[in-house]
């Protein structure tokens, strides 16, 4: 399962991504563009007016919830895994989640 969203009505609907193509999605709601999201996407409610900002912001720089690498070097100066980012709720934050996870980006 996967989840579609439109940034127009602010909603988000879970969707069986083997019967759906992604390029073809419709809202459900207002039959605009509705994009294609990870099943770890956690809407906003759709009252949320700043924290759907921060969504489209987000998924107009190539962050689409899905997993972003926290990468440390080890004493040897290797980097390594060390977990997974959260994803910002705040529109200074995602600024700078943007620019530090910049090359984890989906083109």
């Amino acid at each position: 399962m996967s989840k579609k969203i439109c940034f127009k009505c602010q909603k988000s609907f879970t969707i069986n991504n083997q019967s759906t193509s992604h390029f073809e999605l419709k809202c459900s709601e207002c039959g605009g563009q509705a994009f294609f999201y990870s099943h770890r996407f956690r809407p906003p409610k759709a009252t949320e007016d700043k924290r759907w900002q921060v969504v489209k912001f987000l998924y107009d720089n190539g962050f689409k919830y899905q997993h972003i690498s926290i990468n440390e070097p080890d004493r040897h100066g290797i980097l390594r895994f060390t977990n997974f980012a959260r994803y910002p709720e705040k529109m200074i934050d995602a600024l700078e989640f943007v620019e530090t996870y910049k090359n984890q980006a989906m083109k």
